[in-house]
């Protein structure tokens, strides 16, 4: 009696739900229970790995270092990019941390479960060298680190020359052409342009008082920009042009001439002027025409040549 008594007085109290609050995490952390599993389905999530990537990364001064981290599996947790030297992350997720203007993310999802998370770094410097790690925020942390390597010098580029300008112009139109040298360490000395193999000058009887050649350097030492226009062009300037630099490096552009008028309009055929094609169409009506007649003439003849005969 006593004892049935005594529980009715722990039911009663506050206390006794707090005991059985107790026990129940009690038991739930025994058998697995939590409250994240029990507002997710069943199945686990699959536990985040990352793609093999290039660990060693070398540049040149002032180029784009790219350093890659492919992951799977990632789920709803976050990426953060650190240099192992320092104590603050670069870029959480999407969000760049640092200060630092030459730092990006660039995040690509491949697919549901497949993404990257490359860290970029223009105009890179010396100083920019070191190791790098990819870090996947978990209950365990995972990582992925990058060496990053900065040869101290810029890289050797290749002289280029680019030709733009308008393809296809009027007759009597002017003919404008743009090209555009630049050196490794220095500009061109010189810009030769070419029409149809044959070097452009303003004193040939073809080109005489209709081309004129500008050239001049926007950035000297290292760029060389040369421009031709054509004044009043004729069909005979269709053709292929091409700009060749002092260091042998050449583009080319075609330029088509169409045969207009000079307000713009279409070009008419001459008087009396007609197509092979509309000449064979009606040749062809005429003679279908006389073979299927022909027949109904002899008939008539026939019956013609009996009647006189009778």
């Amino acid at each position: 009696m006593n004892l049935r008594w005594a529980i009715y007085k722990l039911k009663a109290s506050a206390g006794f739900y707090v005991v059985i609050g107790l026990w129940l995490s009690v038991i739930m952390d025994i058998y697995g229970y939590t409250e994240e599993s029990t507002r997710r389905p069943t199945s686990r999530q699959a536990i985040p790995k990352f793609v093999p990537t290039p660990i060693n990364v070398t540049v040149h001064r002032g180029d784009l270092a790219e350093l890659h981290c492919h992951i799977k599996n990632l789920g709803p947790k976050m990426v953060v990019w650190r240099k192992a030297s320092e104590e603050n992350p670069l870029t959480l997720g999407e969000v760049v941390f640092t200060p630092a203007s030459e730092i990006s993310i660039h995040h690509e999802q491949i697919s549901q479960s497949d993404s990257r998370w490359n860290l970029l770094i223009k105009n890179v410097q010396p100083e920019h060298a070191g190791v790098y790690e990819c870090q996947i925020s978990a209950t365990g942390i995972y990582t992925h680190y990058v060496a990053l390597n900065v040869l101290n010098y810029p890289a050797k580029r290749k002289p280029q020359v680019t030709i733009y300008g308008t393809e296809y112009v009027n007759e009597y139109s002017n003919i404008q052409l743009t090209c555009n040298a630049s050196g490794v360490d220095r500009a061109p000395d010189d810009i030769d342009w070419f029409f149809d193999g044959t070097k452009l000058t303003t004193s040939h009887p073809h080109w005489y008082g209709r081309l004129e050649i500008t050239k001049h350097r926007p950035l000297p030492g290292l760029s060389y920009i040369s421009e031709i226009t054509i004044q009043h062009s004729t069909l005979g300037d269709s053709g292929n042009y091409v700009c060749r630099s002092s260091d042998i490096e050449v583009d080319s552009l075609t330029v088509h001439v169409l045969n207009v008028n000079k307000d713009g309009s279409i070009v008419p055929r001459a008087p009396g002027e007609e197509s092979d094609s509309i000449r064979s169409a009606e040749s062809g009506a005429h003679s279908a025409a006389f073979n299927h007649k022909e027949p109904q003439v002899l008939l008539l003849f026939l019956i013609l040549t009996v009647t006189a005969c009778v």
